[in-house]
């Protein structure tokens, strides 16, 4: 079957079939580049959690892959890339989600040369974190071409990708524009890019407006007191948003952590990424994510209060890590998002300490990390009282 849609300012059509190879003139590449892709078409906003269930979709469009779905939700949610993007390079890759004509060994390699790793988890896993670098660094290029009053060059994350795994310019301009764009307008009768998503970039956080000075607590109940460690990214390495801190009252794999609750930021809608994975999305664009846990309390659209218990941390490495990842003993990974894009804590104010992040992730270096209340300075490791 074949899908017509406009991939381009220019009109460009492209009749597709699904699985079947495509062949475009020498100048399609270009033209197909010409309209400008940028990181907020990959980012999965708060309005796709709640309008596109994966679940649902495979069940119907490819009920092979039903089993993988948690997998696919898991690693959309953590990286914050758009789980429709993962489908559509699945499919544009190795033809698996639809199987009119798959390539290669499609269920192990669901991406194909986009990923070295091997199952189909794994490369989920490799192609998301793949994206969100690039999204990342190109969101960190534009803040600070921002920052000097400056436009940055626009540059496709997808054609990035594609080039990074081989292919030359003007091919990974082709297939990580136009070639995309058909395959996900096949897939989800939609064009691609074609709606209006807000941009990640957005405006430094001490000039947005919070609800309340209290609009965001910390995640555990209130008067109890945990240790906080320096802010970190969501990976902890890179150059990307210093968005995460990770809590704990201590003890390694198999303590019981039963006793130990993790509660809400704040009130909104929560979103069940994975067994050990949840967001709450709050209101003016904002979520708080809570990763390693166990004992999830809610499911997908519950509508739950601040403060609120929503689980426990995991107390297994195998729970903490439900879709792979790393972690080193039981704890709250709790990171910070804006429009589905993960924001900078520096300057931002939780249970009234004013966090202050200017160095590198996990520096414990009090000039560069550490948290005011009152006057007074808390620095990495203290265990903070949630009043």
């Amino acid at each position: 079957m074949s899908s017509y849609l406009k991939v381009t300012a220019l009109s460009l059509c492209l009749a597709v079939a699904i699985g079947v190879a495509h062949t475009q003139p020498a100048h399609a590449a270009s033209a197909a580049d010409s309209a400008p892709v940028t990181v907020s078409d990959l980012i999965y906003t708060p309005e796709e959690m709640f309008g596109f269930d994966i679940e649902r979709y495979l069940a119907k469009r490819a009920p092979h892959l039903l089993g993988q779905s948690e997998a696919i939700s898991h690693w959309a949610g953590y990286s914050s890339i758009s789980p429709k993007v993962l489908i559509a390079l699945m499919e544009q890759q190795s033809g698996v989600v639809t199987r009119t004509r798959m390539r290669g060994n499609a269920t192990t390699h669901p991406f194909g040369k986009l990923s070295r790793r091997s199952g189909f988890g794994p490369q989920v896993e490799d192609v998301a974190e793949q994206l969100r670098v690039i999204v990342y660094s190109q969101r960190d290029a534009e803040l600070a071409a921002k920052a000097q009053g400056k436009v940055a060059v626009i540059h496709n994350p997808l054609r990035t990708l594609y080039e990074n795994a081989g292919e030359t310019p003007s091919s990974a301009a082709l297939l990580g524009h136009a070639e995309f764009a058909a395959t996900y307008g096949a897939l989800f009768n939609e064009t691609w890019g074609a709606a209006a998503k807000p941009s990640i970039v957005g405006g430094d956080v001490d000039t947005l407006v919070w609800p309340t000075n209290n609009f965001l607590r910390l995640p555990y109940p209130l008067q109890a007191s945990w240790h906080v460690g320096g802010a970190h990214t969501n990976s902890g390495s890179g150059n990307y948003p210093m968005s995460s801190l990770d809590m704990s009252l201590g003890g390694g794999w198999g303590s019981n952590q039963s006793g130990v609750r993790v509660s809400s930021s704040a009130a909104g809608t929560f979103k069940r990424h994975s067994s050990c994975f949840a967001e709450i999305v709050h209101s003016g664009g904002w979520s708080t994510t809570y990763y390693h846990m166990m004992n999830l309390q809610y499911a997908t659209n519950a509508v739950v209060g601040q403060s609120v218990f929503i689980g426990n941390p995991a107390n297994t490495q195998a729970q903490a890590l439900c879709n792979g990842g790393h972690s080193t003993g039981p704890h709250q990974h709790w990171s910070l998002k804006y429009n589905g894009s993960h924001y900078h804590l520096n300057q931002v104010t939780v249970s009234g300490y004013l966090i202050n992040a200017t160095g590198s992730s996990y520096d414990t270096n009090c000039n560069r990390f550490y948290l005011v209340k009152n006057g007074q300075r808390y620095c990495a490791g203290y265990i903070l009282n949630n009043p």
